[in-house]
């Protein structure tokens, strides 16, 4: 099985994920808003970059511009990958920033096959992006695609605020991902943490942390902590 890595020297993140992703993962980030799905989406397509792995990052947050300026204010600098095509940039933003209703997101993205051609795909955030016509039976058809791109030994990555969709949109979600983290913040003394909460790991390669705490630090990235959190 193809296993796609995300180590970096620099940080301690790969080892509390198992590494990386083994071929064929969908994974889900889920979080309300603030919990840090992008950064850690982020950090993640940073490291299929610096381990020969191509990708493309859909996100309805931020144009390019401002993608390349968060990527280098946290010491990811992806120029030259952008440049190489090794990384595909899509801003969906410019399209749903407008004040009209926002729909056929779900058949855009089976359609748009050529956004599936790299290693990896993030869609962040999916729930944004289908808001307005995700149906239980819409949003099984997009999975079963997922999982028929998957299957090609390729990793899908997908963030969503639960808050953003109905409940059986987002359980229909949880059924296909392989990979489930669940981030949100919490007090911890006088300080606000940042948490990774693994709780679907399909077909680890190796062993992985259930909870990650982070931290975000400029022209360095993510940092784990080494912190218990009840």
């Amino acid at each position: 099985m193809r296993f796609f890595s995300v180590q970096l020297a620099r940080d301690e993140f790969h080892k509390r994920i198992g590494g990386g992703f083994p071929g064929g993962s969908i994974v889900l980030m889920e979080g309300s808003h603030g919990t840090g799905k992008s950064v850690v989406c982020q950090r993640i397509v940073y490291g299929f970059l610096q381990n020969n792995l191509r990708a493309t990052y859909i996100s309805t947050q931020l144009t390019t511009y401002e993608f390349i300026a968060q990527m280098s204010s946290m010491g990811y600098g992806i120029n030259r990958e952008l440049i190489s095509g090794a990384l595909i940039y899509i801003p969906v933003y410019p399209l749903i920033s407008k004040n009209i209703r926002r729909q056929n997101f779900i058949e855009r993205l089976i359609r748009a096959r050529p956004l599936y051609e790299k290693d990896a795909i993030v869609i962040d955030s999916l729930s944004t992006m289908i808001a307005n016509d995700a149906s239980k039976d819409s949003v099984e058809d997009l999975m079963a695609f997922f999982k028929r791109i998957a299957g090609g030994e390729k990793v899908i990555i997908m963030t969503v605020n639960p808050g953003e969709l109905p409940e059986s949109v987002v359980e229909e979600i949880k059924l296909a991902s392989t990979v489930i983290m669940r981030l949100e913040i919490k007090p911890f003394g006088g300080d606000i943490k940042n948490v990774i909460n693994v709780v679907k790991y399909n077909f680890a390669q190796a062993g992985f942390q259930k909870v990650t705490v982070f931290r975000v630090e400029p022209k360095i990235g993510m940092v784990v902590e080494i912190t218990s959190i009840s």
